[in-house]
């Protein structure tokens, strides 16, 4: 009776490589960089960067930017001399600075999210497509979002295949 229990047992461990491998392999993938990295994708984000608007943004920003990174250094440098006003003084201009700042920053990320968006509402159902029919072709039968994974050999990761298949009109 011990030697049947055993040979069955042997017998269904020598099968359970056959049967990971009749349910497909597994794969990871991040959508979005894969379509971001498409040509479309660089194109679009690349005429936003080229707009008069973002382009006097950015310069505001640098400018802002480097503005507040002087202040900050000047102050933190007189500090120890400046009176308790001067302090305050500076404080408040370091802080006026600093509101302008990220202003200008967010009017940047907000016309990147825009495009970000049109791009995915662009490419998105694509991209479906061909995140399926890769699934179909590879024989997939697990797909991770590549933010789940803590590890994938480069193998496992389908992202360039994404991006390739759109660059070549999604098929």
């Amino acid at each position: 009776m011990r030697l049947g229990r055993a040979a069955a047992i042997a017998c269904l461990l020598s099968l359970a490589p056959g049967l990971a491998l009749a349910q497909g392999k597994v794969a990871v993938l991040n959508l979005e960089k894969a379509i971001f990295e498409t040509e479309e994708a660089k194109k679009q984000l690349d005429a936003l960067r080229q707009t008069p608007d973002f382009q006097n943004n950015k310069k505001e920003y640098d400018r802002l930017k480097k503005q507040y990174e002087d202040l900050a250094q000047q102050f933190n440098k007189n500090r120890e001399v400046m009176s308790a006003e001067q302090e305050a003084e500076q404080a408040r201009k370091l802080k006026d600075v600093e509101t302008d700042f990220e202003f200008v920053a967010k009017k940047l990320q907000q016309a990147q999210a825009s495009v970000a968006q049109r791009v995915m509402r662009e490419l998105g159902p694509r991209a479906n497509t061909v995140v399926m029919d890769l699934i179909k072709a590879e024989g997939i039968g697990l797909l991770l979002n590549a933010q789940a994974a803590l590890y994938a050999e480069p193998d496992f990761v389908l992202d360039a295949k994404v991006t390739d298949k759109l660059n070549q009109g999604g098929k």
